[in-house]
């Protein structure tokens, strides 16, 4: 009973130590769950599969049995990504039960697998009507250890044996369940954290935008396609005449809703951002100037035409500048950007209130 024990412990501790370690690539994933995309819930299923093999070839061999805690990966898949993952961590289980079963042993491997079939099928439809709660997890676990105590019995000696393989066998399984489903929730809340904070570092605290880190590093990343990327630099025009006379918190509104405004106009695929002070950033991918200049101009008027209330003035308008670059006359996309702040600056410097598109001439008219 004893060497029964400390096999047990080896597989409990093995089962945890690959949960932590192969469940690592989903901390910047959404939660997976029933609903989650079916690519994700099969990748669930193959990391569940892999964490059952290793505890299979750590399995306890007891008669013409092999005891482990497989059915803990089971119920992870089952449980957090539906039937398909649980049958894809059933197809590598039973393959891997008759790749390590001995000929003479082959109906320990059939038993078993008919055994895992049955426990997927009841806990697959079973499923549906669960919370996803502790009780539940250690349900689906209770079902399975249900499943597995008849084989047992069959493919041991002796009563004694059974008894005494049993009692190890419920006790590790529901003790593991209980642990899986705390470590898996620490995890998922660690993880979900480290989200949360890698999006702060990532947003502009006033606006909610991207801020200008995330605008760089997308700069940065941005492509060349077929019709290269565009850039549209945004500044509010006469905004410290806004800051002066209402006041800062009053300025503060009139980014928080400009940026609201931006965003409700870019596409899906755009990336709009404040780059810093009163100026945002329009990031266009695979966008043409043609293109770039209708969003632009789509911004402009957007912005001339609404009211931007404040606590103190109800009917507060605004106008904003637009300068327009496209990849295609730079070869770096800072050299893009510095070619877009050169079209701002040409907006300004003809009355405002315009989007202008960067050529070469205003280099000459700047210089």
């Amino acid at each position: 009973m004893l060497s029964i024990m400390n096999n047990f412990i080896i597989n409990f501790c093995l089962l945890f130590t690959t949960i932590t370690l192969l469940f690592l690539p989903f901390r910047n994933q959404p939660r997976v769950t029933p609903n989650a995309s079916l690519a994700t819930r099969l990748i669930l299923g193959v990391v569940a599969g892999a964490i059952a093999v290793l505890l299979m070839f750590n399995s306890i061999q007891i008669d013409v049995a092999r005891i482990d805690l497989r059915i803990i990966p089971v119920v992870i898949a089952t449980f957090f990504g539906g039937l398909p993952s649980a049958l894809i961590t059933g197809i590598m289980i039973i393959g891997t039960r008759f790749l390590i079963t001995p000929i003479d042993q082959i109906e320990g491997a059939i038993l078993a697998s008919v055994i895992i079939s049955l426990f997927i099928l009841t806990i697959g439809i079973a499923r549906k009507f669960l919370r996803m709660t502790l009780a539940s997890f250690e349900l689906m676990t209770g079902i399975g250890i249900l499943y597995s105590l008849p084989a047992i019995y069959a493919l041991t000696n002796s009563w004694g044996t059974f008894f005494k393989v049993s009692i190890a066998y419920i006790f590790f399984n529901l003790l593991a369940a209980l642990v899986t489903f705390r470590l898996l929730t620490e995890l998922r809340r660690h993880f979900e954290n480290i989200q949360y904070q890698q999006k702060l570092a990532m947003t502009d605290a006033l606006t909610g935008l991207a801020n200008r880190r995330r605008l760089d590093d997308s700069l940065s990343l941005v492509g060349s396609d077929d019709n290269g990327y565009s850039l549209i630099l945004i500044d509010i025009d006469f905004f410290k005449h806004v800051n002066d006379t209402y006041g800062h918190d009053a300025g503060d509104d009139v980014l928080r809703q400009l940026g609201t405004t931006l965003a409700s106009i870019v596409r899906p695929d755009d990336l709009v951002g404040r780059y810093g002070g009163e100026e945002f950033l329009i990031i266009l991918p695979n966008t043409s100037l043609k293109d770039a200049k209708k969003i632009s101009e789509l911004a402009r008027t957007t912005v001339a035409r609404n009211l931007f209330p404040t606590a103190h003035v109800p009917d507060l308008q605004i106008t904003i500048s637009l300068g327009i670059a496209h990849s295609g006359g730079s070869h770096t996309s800072l050299e893009a950007l510095q070619q877009a702040d050169k079209a701002l600056y040409a907006s300004k410097e003809h009355g405002r209130n315009q989007s202008t598109i960067y050529t070469k001439q205003l280099e000459f008219r700047q210089a």
